[in-house]
């Protein structure tokens, strides 16, 4: 084979692979989008997004959340596992970082400025050891960006990111670093 007749295979050869790379990642995002919707009808319903949404994208976590005990009522007193980290770090498909504060007013921060805020949050048990599973509706941002149309997120495959012992006046003060992994999917009113 001449020195042509090589280059001329090999420019080829690339030029399927770009076109099969390229058919591949296309299909990909069409079969993700069915994938996520199906999912709905194996979550409790109190947890589903209500038809006529669509999901955006999802939102992977993986870290570690940093509790301390503490106090929360006197006389009785009673005490709490409570929340010390900055909050729970997101991932998406395209590497932006959405963090995810949860408290009594829930929001959800992306990297590109945008965030959600929880207007009603229904929450149920994920497992013992588990984050909750939720759904959000929210307030969406005032403010360009990824978030800016979003009217419902939910917190899906939850695991971990809950203290395993309870917390007592022994271990008040006490902080704990405490594994987790999580889900969030996007979701926006379909057009």
């Amino acid at each position: 084979m001449n020195l042509n007749a090589f280059r001329f295979s090999a420019g080829l050869l690339g030029r399927v692979l770009l076109v099969a790379g390229a058919v591949g990642a296309l299909g990909a995002c069409s079969l993700r989008q069915p994938i996520l919707h199906q999912a709905q009808q194996i979550l409790p319903e109190s947890v589903r997004v209500p038809a006529g949404h669509v999901a955006v994208f999802e939102a992977q976590g993986r870290g570690d959340l940093l509790y301390e005990c503490q106090a929360i009522k006197r006389a009785p007193y009673e005490y709490a596992w409570l929340l010390r980290s900055a909050g729970l770090r997101l991932q998406d498909g395209s590497g932006n970082t959405i963090v995810y504060y949860p408290d009594t007013r829930s929001r959800w921060e992306h990297s590109d400025g945008s965030r959600a805020t929880a207007r009603e949050l229904v929450e149920i048990s994920g497992g013992k050891q588990n984050m909750p599973l939720l759904r959000a509706m929210v307030a969406p941002s005032d403010t360009k960006g990824a978030l800016a149309t979003i009217s419902y997120i939910q917190a899906r495959r939850t695991v971990g990111g809950v203290v395993p012992t309870p917390c007592t006046s022994a271990s008040l003060g006490m902080r704990v670093s405490v594994p987790y992994e999580a889900a969030h999917v996007f979701w926006r009113p379909a057009a």
